[in-house]
């Protein structure tokens, strides 16, 4: 009978880490586990990639979060996470001048493009701007 309850009790652990393993993979993506700022600026400066600047506790970043990062994932383009927070980010930031942290920098073949990802709608809720995610992601 104990065998039982410490085996069933094992099972259970390990359903409880392959959900929590799902949840974090499939459900609630996060700009930790993408490409960063140090990886962008140890990779070739002049190739086509897509630069997603954010801030903790933005909540234009926040809105915009799952839907930029569900588009990345179908670019053709390497998307790079920029935190407009750490010392790396901040030259990039200069570097393109970005205004605002909710913001996709485009390059593509010696351009540079670019666009907020989240935006107000008309009734003031802060909301990711689908379209100009999906033009930037192009």
């Amino acid at each position: 009978m104990g065998f039982g309850i410490v085996l069933f009790i094992m099972l259970l652990s390990f359903a409880a880490i392959g959900v929590k393993t799902v949840w974090q993979e499939v459900v609630f993506k996060d700009y930790d586990s993408h490409l960063t700022q140090n990886e962008y600026t140890a990779a070739v400066v002049d190739q086509n990639a897509n630069l997603v600047f954010y801030k903790s506790g933005c909540p234009y970043c926040q809105a915009g979060k799952q839907a930029v990062i569900s588009a990345a994932e179908k670019s053709a383009y390497p998307t790079f996470y920029i935190n407009v927070e750490s010392e790396k980010g901040q030259v990039l930031v200069k570097k393109y001048q970005v205004k605002k942290a909710a913001t996709i920098v485009t390059l593509r073949d010696g351009k540079q493009q670019l666009s907020l990802y989240a935006t107000k709608d008309s009734k003031g809720k802060i909301k990711a701007d689908e379209s100009a995610i999906k033009e930037a992601m192009k």
